[in-house]
């Protein structure tokens, strides 16, 4: 019996976490011998070319069109509805689906602790979740903090429709698929200096002024740290200018976006992440895969990946408790010890056992 295709149906292609996880799960699932199509709707293609490395067929037809369009135009791509498995990722996709699949015939995946359409009312926002979760055969919550979220907010009529299915991250493949060339970091020159490094969007989930703050107030102890800050977003002069308020400027460095995250990690001694919430946090175990100690806000996600007794966990948005943690890891001593607890927590979440539990949910809800 011919094997039925994976449609990956997925917002955008653009590098974030989800779409980046969906490359690590297309791998997997193209070595077990499946034909994988990536179905996206709005952006640039920018992983475009990593898929179809892979061998995956990316389709494009839907791409940047009308919303009513694109029911029409996804109707027509899954005409032969018997030989697809519908999967879909981020809510503009989970919609689509819902609106052309028949009731229990596609799966979605949840990849944020935030109201499913944020953008509008809270009431509208959770009649679309429960509908969309309605028709899904199942709904995969990437961590246990998203399916509570789901089941807090009412987003879900039954937690008995929830499978949690964490993140695989494999450091070899993402190696293979994003080699990291060198990164050079602005005024890092001196042997002294302690580099500081963050990744994640300029808005307000990431928290950045608290960051900034207790970074200033770090400053007052110790000169050496820098901080360096990779990512792109609306806040991004309000940020600047509190740096100059805080007379940090000096200090602080925005690099925008870039490709080459592990290569940034390699060029930092600490990684510190200030997130007020976190579906689950992938930039984790990038940082964890180059070695680097984690200083990380103690919210949603995050202590399931870190661990729920990690030392570097602090108080979400607590710029005192962020600064007295600051000063204790910029000695060499607790970054080792940092490390030392981290060790081997990776291995928690590799691509294979993630592949094998979402195979075992498609076949849970008879699609597979």
């Amino acid at each position: 019996m011919k094997k039925k295709t994976i449609l990956h149906l997925i917002t955008t292609i653009e590098r974030g976490g989800a779409e980046k996880q969906l490359l690590v799960l297309v791998n997997q699932q193209i070595l077990l011998g499946f034909q994988v199509e990536v179905v996206y709707l709005k952006g640039a293609s920018e992983l475009q070319v990593e898929l179809e490395k892979l061998g995956a067929s990316v389709r494009s037809e839907i791409a940047n069109q009308s919303f009513f369009r694109q029911i029409f135009g996804f109707h027509g791509l899954i005409h032969d509805r018997g030989k697809y498995i519908v999967h879909a990722h981020l809510p503009k996709s989970e919609l689509l689906a819902a609106l052309v699949c028949r009731k229990s015939q596609f799966i979605v995946t949840r990849h944020n602790t935030e109201p499913f359409w944020p953008k509008g009312p809270r009431i509208f926002s959770t009649f679309i979740s429960l509908y969309v979760t309605f028709k899904a055969a199942g709904v995969i919550a990437i961590s246990q903090a998203v399916s509570q979220y789901l089941l807090d907010n009412h987003e879900i009529l039954s937690k008995n429709k929830i499978k949690v299915i964490r993140y695989g991250f494999d450091p070899k493949s993402e190696l293979n698929l994003f080699n990291p060339p060198v990164f050079p970091l602005p005024n890092a020159e001196k042997p002294s200096s302690i580099r500081i490094g963050t990744i994640g969007r300029l808005v307000p989930q990431k928290d950045y002024p608290t960051l900034l703050n207790a970074f200033s107030e770090l400053l007052k102890v110790d000169s050496r740290p820098l901080l360096y800050i990779i990512g792109d977003g609306f806040l991004g002069s309000e940020l600047r200018q509190l740096c100059i308020e805080l007379n940090i400027q000096d200090k602080v460095f925005f690099l925008g976006k870039t490709e080459n995250v592990l290569g940034f990690l390699d060029s930092i001694d600490l990684f510190v992440l200030t997130s007020k919430y976190e579906g689950f946090g992938l930039v984790l175990l990038e940082a964890m895969s180059r070695e680097k100690p984690i200083v990380a806000a103690n919210n949603s996600a995050i202590p399931e990946v870190l661990g729920e007794n990690y030392s570097g966990l602090f108080q979400t948005s607590n710029q005192r408790e962020l600064t007295l943690k600051l000063v204790s890891t910029i000695q060499l001593e607790t970054r080792l010890e940092l490390k030392k607890e981290l060790k081997d927590r990776l291995e928690l979440f590799t691509p294979e056992k993630m592949t094998q539990n979402t195979h075992a949910y498609y076949i849970e809800k008879a699609l597979l």
